[in-house]
Formats: structure tokens, sequence, C-alpha cells
């Protein structure tokens, strides 16, 4: 039961680093003789070695390693990609898909898919390497501590310096000096000058991203890159992303610069404080409604049920960030799972029981996929549908766990901010990586006074100001269109008798169903996008609150 060898003694990196190095693809061509089902078992066994060595090498890549373990990490990570990319060109694989074009099976069928979109997303050695080299430049510059902000103007100096610190000049915590500043106008002009502090020096990063997702748009097929990567994806183009950011936009009335300030002076909403295993004992308890048991092998690890069906263990630590870190992943017929879940001893505060909630529905969807395949189980049918089964079950736990916050309250503040924050960098994502074969269609100045109610001078500068728009590009919308379908779900169903059925269609999905046959299941009818977000948007009307959709219980 040995779960936290990364704190150990003795590093196990080099060992694990051999297994790396010496581990080789398959080489035997897929045998046309046999059945796709057959040769679908064979490349699962022939890969598992590989997708479990690369799996325990991100899970140590989250400890604090030596300067020649990182080293060692880093020469495996570089092998294995290197040989995934030769195994994507091979004949072999190319077999292998052919194996499987004809086959009607529904979970070969979407094992095929993910086989296809690993293929799609293979680039060449030079490509990864230019784009992961200004990725990197663009995270470090934006991410740097080193803050000096001169402000010469003497009316926004704050009247109470601390001794040995300039007057005219701020060093330290952005938030201290935008709660201390009473002047609206200074925290604005420090806040914009604070968003501005990367913009030229990454002008030259953000150029070379733009440009070589450009590149591989066009090399698909595509006019720009937002075409390209949401071509596949559930909004599967900008204007539907954009009538769904539209939809989400509120005015909040509450700008960034102010933020800190109506933090300050709001309440926090109330929890009873209680030991973390105690807490555990009670969602345990909880999601006994859903078939699923924990089984206590000791205090530091559980072992996860989902009716009479072995899921895999969560081993507990203790750690002031609440944080899952998976180990292995549960193939159905192959292996269970194993993941690590790190809670402090005490949850004392609102945020944090949110927040474990969030990591233990999270660990039950990874120990819950019912597939035997592992690509099924780790790559979901598109990136906008990857999680709506984990956030389903975290506002089903909320419900049961944790009170929504208080209106007015602290974490409600923040919860409105930060969704508007999300709507409003979305828009600009979107823009940045359509842009030269169109005109943006947001007007940026606008769309920011839309969601917070202010003015921001400077909107050119919003897309030097977070390092998801150079990973997740025209994607970084997802996040919040998975929010608001789980829990569009969630208040349809929950009045149903069974939640169990709701989990094992949704969570477990063991036919591996389109996210589009789950979302009639689960409402009752067929429902494409555009008709999905009108209903979000307006699931809040007296007339139209969330119908109860029970009707697949009957089939």
């Amino acid at each position: 039961m040995v779960h936290t060898a990364a704190s150990a003694a003795v590093s196990p990196i080099p060992l694990l680093v051999e297994q790396c190095l010496r581990y080789n693809f398959p080489t035997d061509t897929i045998d046309s003789a046999l059945d796709s089902d057959t040769n679908a078992i064979t490349f699962e066994r022939q890969l598992i070695g590989f997708f479990n060595i690369n799996d325990r090498i991100n899970y140590y890549r989250q400890y604090p390693l030596s300067y020649a373990d990182r080293e060692l990490v880093l020469q495996c990570q570089l092998y294995l990609a290197d040989e995934l990319a030769l195994y994507l060109d091979s004949s072999q694989f190319q077999s292998l898909q052919f194996s499987f074009a004809n086959n009607k099976s529904q979970q070969i069928t979407a094992l095929l898919k993910r086989i296809n979109q690993l293929s799609k997303n293979s680039q060449s050695p030079t490509y990864k390497a230019q784009l992961h080299t200004a990725q990197a430049a663009f995270k470090q510059k934006l991410s740097s501590q080193a803050l000096n902000l001169n402000i010469s103007d003497k009316t926004c100096e704050l009247s109470h310096s601390t001794a040995g610190e300039a007057e005219n000049s701020f060093n330290g915590s952005l938030a201290s000096y935008l709660i201390k500043q009473p002047d609206e106008q200074c925290r604005k002009r420090v806040w914009q000058a604070y968003q501005a502090r990367a913009s030229d020096k990454n002008k030259t990063a953000l150029a070379t991203i733009t440009a070589l997702r450009q590149q591989q748009a066009l090399q698909a097929g595509f006019a720009n890159y937002s075409q390209f990567k949401l071509d596949e994806q559930m909004l599967h183009s900008s204007e539907i992303v954009e009538q769904f950011l539209l939809s989400q936009t509120h005015n909040i009335e509450i700008a960034p610069w102010d933020l800190g300030r109506a933090l300050a002076s709001a309440p926090s909403s109330h929890v009873t404080a209680m030991d973390s295993s105690q807490w555990l004992v009670l969602a345990a308890k909880e999601l006994e409604a859903l078939a699923i048991g924990f089984e206590w092998i000791n205090e530091k690890s559980i072992r996860v049920w989902h009716k009479q069906r072995l899921l895999g263990d969560i081993y507990l630590t203790e750690n002031k960030k609440i944080a899952i870190k998976p180990i292995r992943q549960l193939v159905v017929g192959q292996q269970f799972g194993q993941i690590e879940l790190s809670l402090p001893a005490k949850l004392s505060r609102y945020q944090q029981q949110r927040q474990a909630i969030k990591a233990v529905a999270t660990a039950v969807k990874k120990l819950s996929k019912g597939h035997q395949f592992y690509l099924l189980n780790t790559i979901s049918e598109t990136a906008d549908s990857s999680n709506i089964d984990a956030l389903w079950l975290e506002y089903w736990l909320l419900d049961k766990l944790l009170k929504a916050p208080q209106a007015g309250s602290r974490e409600a503040i923040l919860l409105l901010y930060s969704e508007q924050l999300v709507v409003f960098r979305s828009k600009v994502a979107i823009d940045l990586y359509r842009a030269g074969t169109r005109s943006a269609t947001f007007d940026h100045h606008q769309q920011f006074s839309l969601g917070f109610g202010k003015y921001w001078d400077k909107t050119a500068d919003a897309p030097f100001t977070f390092s998801a728009i150079v990973y997740e590009g025209p994607l970084y919308y997802q996040k919040l269109w998975q929010k608001n379908v789980a829990h569009y779900i969630y208040q349809s169903t929950k009045a149903c008798q069974d939640q169990s059925a709701i989990f094992d269609t949704l969570v477990v999905n063991e036919p591996a169903d389109s996210i589009e046959v789950i979302l009639q299941t689960l409402l009752g009818s067929p429902i494409t996008a555009v008709p999905l977000i009108t209903r979000i948007q307006h699931a809040f009307d007296a007339k139209n609150k969330y119908p109860s959709r029970c009707t697949f219980l009957q089939q």
C-alpha cells in the first residue's frame, strides 16, 4: 500500500525512468485475419504499459524534485512523446485504424474516434518545440513576481505607507493596494498598469503562437484556428460560442479594480468546521444513493466500489492545499484505479468544503468510468464535454453537503465575478485565433462594460493577462459551458427517484454513448447545441423552471 513514494527517502525516479526508456511500442502489425474486437484488446494490452508509465511520470511531476530527477523526468517525457509520434505515423497504427473502421460496436466506434484524435493532434517535433518554447516564455513572463510600479501622481500614494517603503512606489501585493486605496481612479490606473505589465515582453511569443496555430489550421483545411478547434466540439462554430457567451453576459457592476474592496467589506458564508475524516464519512454516506461504496482499509486508504464492481483505491494525505493526483487509471478488465486525495486536517471555511466536494467528485468520476479501453476512460468525445459528469456529481454533492453561499457574501461575489471574467476572456480568446481572416466580432471595450459596468481604457492588453490563452486558446469557454450544462442536467433530474440511474448514464456510461445520446436520455428529447443554450439561458424563468425529466427511468 505504498502510495507516497515521491516523499520517500530513496527517489523512485531513476527506476521509473529506466523502465520508461526500455519501453518499446508494439511492432507487430495488427492481424487482419482477426476480428477488430480482438485487435482492440490486443492494442489495449500492448499500450497499457505506455499509459501507466506516462501517468506515473505526471504524478511525480507534481512534487518538488531535485535537479537530477527533473532532468530524468524530462528525458522520459521526450522519449515517450517521440515514440508515440513515430507509432501514430506507422503502418501498424494505420492498419489498426482500418481494422476498426467497419466495426459496428459502439465502444469500438468510440475508440476509433479517440485514436483519430490522437493522430490528428500529432505534430512534428520542430512544431512542438517552437510552440512549447513560446508558451513557456509567455507563461514565465506573465507570472514574474518582479513587480515595482512607480506612482508618479502624488494623489495616488497611500496615505499610510509602511516603514521602509518608498513613498512613490508600490512593491508587493497589488491586492493590498487596491483594498487600501479609497480613490477609484487611482485603483483603476494601478490595475490597468498591472494588466499591461507583460504586453511588450510577450508580443513576440504570442505572435509566434498564433502564427503556428494558424499554420496548423490551414494545413487541416480551415480558415483559422478557432474554426479548426471548434469543428468537433459541442459548440462547433465561433458563432455558436458567441451566442453562448452573450447569453451568459451579465452586468455585475463590480470592476476588477473594485473587487478587493467589495470582498473586504462583505461577510463570509458560515459553515460548520469539521475534521476532514469526519467530512469524508458524511460524503460517503451521501454517495451510497448512487451505489458508490467507500470501504476504509485504514485511516489512509479507501477502497471504492460501485455496486459489486471494485473500482480502485483512494489514498489520503494531509496537506493545506486540497488536490487529487491520479496515479493509475481504471481500465475495466485490465487494472484498478489509484488516486491520491490531499485534504487539510480540518475543513473550517466555506471555500475549503466546496473544494473538497469538487475533489471527491473528480476522484469518483475518474474511478467510475465503465470502459475496457484506456483512451475511452481518459479522452472525451469532445473537449467541451469532458467534465460534465464530474461537474454534475459536484452539484449533486453540493446540494447534500453544503448550502449555497449567502447572498452578498464574499463567496457569492467571487462566484459572480469569476464567471464574468471567464466570459470576457473567452470572447478575447475566440477573437485572437480568428484574427487575420475576419474582423473581431466582439467590441472588447463594450463587452468589458457589459460584464463589469466600467470601462477598461486599454483592452488591447487583455490577451496578455492570462496564460490559458496560449494553452486552451479558443476552447477557454469550455469550463463555463460544462458548468452550465451540468447544472441544467442536475436541476432537471434532481427530483427523479433513482439517482443511481442518472449516475450510470452520465458517469459510468458503459455503452460509450455520445454526449448527444446521453442528453436525449436524461432530458427527454433530442437537443442540439443552440436549443440547449436557450434552455440554459431561460432555465430560471417562472414558466419553465427546471422541468423534471425522469422518462429515462421507464426504459
